[in-house]
């Protein structure tokens, strides 16, 4: 079984009035929410590291299949 952590959250009262008006599982949305949003933000991570990479290769000469064949081939 997986550990869980609980998280609160402060709401104005008035939308607090019109959650409880409705049969729905908030945790379970708002953990799915959250889950979606964290996978957004880690691609989002991703691509930065990828353009910042990409950037220092600018303007350079690289044959990365042939790089890969020639490390293969030392390694």
């Amino acid at each position: 079984m997986l550990m869980s952590e609980t998280i609160t959250i402060r709401v104005p009262k008035n939308l607090k009035d019109e959650i409880v008006k409705f049969d729905i599982n908030w945790s379970k949305y708002l953990r799915e929410e959250m889950t979606m949003k964290l996978k957004e933000l880690r691609r989002k991570r991703i691509a930065e590291h990828m353009d910042k990479l990409r950037a220092k290769t600018t303007g350079k000469d690289i044959n990365m299949a042939k790089d890969i064949l020639e490390w293969r081939k030392k390694h």
